[in-house]
């Protein structure tokens, strides 16, 4: 389903963090949570679809 678009995918949920934050509905703890994550998954979609070869 998300072959090809785990790193636009990924980009999009950080923006919305971003964009969470900005409006006050994320404490800044519970942002840096959510870039930690995002920034591993995003890494992981790249490493992912360089072994692929995409």
């Amino acid at each position: 389903m998300l072959e090809g678009k785990k790193t636009y995918f990924t980009a999009l949920l950080l923006a919305l963090a971003t964009f969470a934050r900005a409006m006050g509905w994320l404490e800044q703890d519970q942002y840096e949570i959510f870039l930690g994550l995002m920034g591993s998954m995003g890494l992981a979609a790249l490493r992912s679809a360089l072994t692929k070869g995409e």
